[in-house]
């Protein structure tokens, strides 16, 4: 019980003030002390003991769920306070190893909570929860954030796959396409893992309707030769900036199309080829894009042209076909 100012006792609520005080822990912008840093790691044992050792089926929806934007945000690289770093190194060190500790153990306790399988109890609600705190964490300013974001949703999607609905599986297309543009490489590496395990159980029907939208973006995201003309104003470099993000999210996405059936051809699979094929040069495309399709094709390469390739070149035209020689043939010594 709780004392108020007219002197009464007030029943607390035990749940409503321990997400209170734990959900308050990353609240604040200022330095990283001791005492925050031990409380973080208390709340992280916390969630382990309610993953691992809870007797209640509704745990996960309680009190795991509400604090998982708090476990997303202890994993960014913490500062220490000015005047701890104005005192002993000793003390100084001593914080920097607490962050340490607080970063290795949320990460994997996030990773814990998205291979999880507490949310099976035929409540979809926990699953809408889970991608909107997704939604929102694939935004934040912090990329080890966003990158912890994507690696979660992967597994998560994987574990409740068969649970999904039509929207939710829509819901988490649309997060990790948003993520495929991000300025970091590990961010949108990881964003193409995630979409390719979600591509590979979505309907093939689905997946042909959105690889034609995307192929359609990268047709036209391809870099251009340059008119002799003045760009010095700012709408010429907002439209590259934006054309750059439209060819980066629509060549990463047609690669996860073509690697989420590694030993099939559907019929979106040579489509999807045809149209990276233009973005494997170095006058159409930067060079982590270049990367990525070159990859996807030598992938292509090792799980289709192998015993069974007149099987799946049945699925291609003579045009894709060629397309698809471009990128996969070595070169000659002598060519």
């Amino acid at each position: 019980s709780q004392q108020t100012q007219s002197g009464k006792d007030v029943l607390v609520d035990p749940k409503r003030a321990i997400l209170e005080k734990m959900q308050a822990l990353t609240s604040t912008n200022g330095p990283a002390t001791k005492d925050q840093q031990h409380a973080l790691i208390t709340s992280r044992l916390f969630i382990f003991y309610c993953l691992h050792y809870g007797d209640n089926k509704n745990e996960y929806a309680d009190f795991i769920l509400p604090l998982l934007p708090m476990a997303f945000e202890s994993i960014k690289p913490g500062r220490v306070s000015e005047e701890e770093e104005e005192e002993e190194g000793e003390l100084d060190s001593e914080v920097r190893m607490l962050q340490a500790q607080v970063v290795k153990g949320f990460r994997y306790s996030i990773a814990e909570i998205s291979a999880s399988c507490f949310v099976t109890y035929n409540n979809s609600d926990d699953l809408s929860k889970v991608l909107k705190n997704l939604d929102e964490v694939s935004h934040n300013d912090v990329w080890q954030v966003r990158h912890a974001a994507a690696h979660f949703l992967r597994c998560f999607q994987g574990c409740h796959k068969f649970l999904f609905t039509a929207n939710q599986t829509k819901k988490s297309t649309i997060i990790v396409s948003k993520l495929l543009a991000d300025e970091r490489k590990e961010v949108s590496a990881a964003a193409m893992s995630a979409l390719t395990g979600i591509l590979a159980s979505t309907p093939s029907q689905t997946v042909d309707g959105m690889v034609e939208k995307y192929t359609k973006k990268a047709n036209k995201s391809v870099i251009k030769k340059k008119k002799m003309k003045d760009n010095s104003s700012g709408k010429s470099s907002e439209r590259e900036l934006k054309r750059a993000m439209n060819q980066q999210t629509s060549v990463y996405f047609l690669c996860a199309a073509v690697l989420s059936k590694p030993y099939d051809t559907p019929n979106y699979v040579p489509k999807a080829l045809t149209a990276l094929s233009r973005h494997s040069f170095e006058k159409s495309a930067p060079f982590t894009v270049r990367e990525a399709v070159k990859l996807t094709c030598r992938e292509f390469k090792r799980t289709h042209m192998t015993d069974n390739w007149e099987i799946h070149k049945e699925q291609f035209t003579q045009e894709q076909l060629e397309a698809l020689d471009d990128v996969v043939s070595i070169p000659h010594y002598y060519a």
